[in-house]
């Protein structure tokens, strides 16, 4: 029976909360001294820890500091940011602003993004995957993730992580051929089933809340989350935090393949209960189906809305012309001129890439109504 756990923590006492979450699930009867254990982070972007985008640094020495003291020689910090990032940084400069170059004292900092191919599932609609070396060759893969809203998928948390397996310059490809979301979540599903985490851990001390993955606010839970199920700790996730399941299109997918269980065991601060509702994205929210006597009115309405609205991206006065969304944008949908970014809607596919890379909060998602086809 899968088991999920929850506990309350801080920063300043996050240790005792990892090893609650290590031992709740016996992953030191799994781990051996001569192991080779990958800590799969979140570093989407170069950004401070303060503004909750990333995976903490503290958060991932309590996990190193546990996998010390249990014998674990070799372990290794791995991720690989989307799009255009690493074309503009050094992932030494990413690890730099995020925190973690102190934590090379006691681990390796992966900078080889070289990939291996790794085949699905025969029945999985993707045939294969390109995954980092670093995590394919893993003997032990621990998935520490950062939980955040998200303006495509509602939340990042334990299958989303994966996607940081995919190297960086391939991810808006997978965006470029599944432009729908229900089928973009689908492929994110087969990819975590075929890197097979063996352990999940979810830093929700500090989340992002709002317009995530990068740029909504940050939010003080408290909380840390842990299972050796990648897939039904979303939906765990999201029952704690009273966050509607049917609104994250991951957990969906996840189902319709049979890969969440009803019957689980749940350990730790179970009573919790948030003093004030998750704010989801502003895009989730414009299409959700919240009261249960207007779920078909408003099931109705969306149906025919997708027909004639769009959510695109609209550049504000906060765009510095860095560039780092037009060279990441799958579509090409992006283009700098002289003074500006100008984004050619029809050719825009929603994916909100450029959300995600944009280092100055420049982007709003807003809906407009779909051009006419010439």
């Amino acid at each position: 029976m899968n088991k999920y756990a929850v506990y309350k923590s801080d920063y300043e006492n996050i240790y005792s909360a990892i090893v609650k979450n290590f031992e709740a699930h016996n992953i030191r009867e799994e781990l051996s001294p001569d192991m080779h254990v990958i800590i799969k982070a979140n570093l989407v972007t170069d950004k401070n820890p303060a503004f909750s985008v990333t995976t903490n640094p503290d958060f991932i020495y309590g996990i190193i500091k546990y996998l010390k003291e249990i014998g674990i020689k070799r372990i290794t910090i791995a991720d690989c940011p989307g799009g255009a990032l690493l074309l503009f940084s050094k992932m030494r400069e990413v690890y730099n602003k995020c925190g973690y170059l102190f934590l090379e004292e006691f681990a390796e900092l992966n900078t080889d993004f070289t990939s291996v191919r790794i085949n699905c599932d025969v029945d999985f609609k993707n045939k294969n995957f390109n995954i980092i070396k670093v995590v394919a060759d893993a003997d032990y893969v621990i998935n520490a993730v950062k939980f955040k809203t998200h303006n495509a998928t509602c939340i990042t948390a334990g299958v989303k992580n994966i996607f940081g397996c995919i190297p960086g310059l391939e991810k808006p490809e997978f965006h470029a051929k599944y432009p729908n979301i229900n089928d973009f979540s689908n492929m994110l599903v087969e990819l975590a089933a075929t890197v097979k985490p063996d352990f999940t851990i979810v830093d929700a001390v500090d989340i992002m809340e709002g317009n995530g993955p990068t740029n909504g606010q940050r939010r003080h839970l408290g909380l840390t989350f842990s299972s050796k199920d990648v897939f039904g700790i979303d939906k765990f996730i999201a029952e704690t935090l009273g966050i509607p399941a049917e609104k994250i299109p991951t957990i969906r997918a996840s189902e319709n393949k049979g890969f969440i269980s009803s019957e689980y065991e749940t350990v730790g601060d179970t009573e919790f209960v948030p003093d004030k509702p998750i704010v989801l994205p502003e895009v989730i929210n414009a299409t959700s189906r919240s009261k249960k006597s207007e779920a078909r009115i408003k099931f109705i309405f969306n149906k025919l809305s997708n027909n004639f609205i769009k959510k695109i991206p609209e550049i504000n006065s906060d765009c510095t012309r860095c560039c780092k969304c037009v060279m990441t944008c799958p579509a090409k949908a992006l283009k700098k001129s002289s003074d500006k970014i100008i984004l050619d809607k029809s050719l825009c596919i929603g994916c909100f890439c450029c959300d995600e890379v944009c280092p100055n909060h420049a982007i709003n998602i807003v809906r407009k109504f779909k051009l006419k086809k010439q």
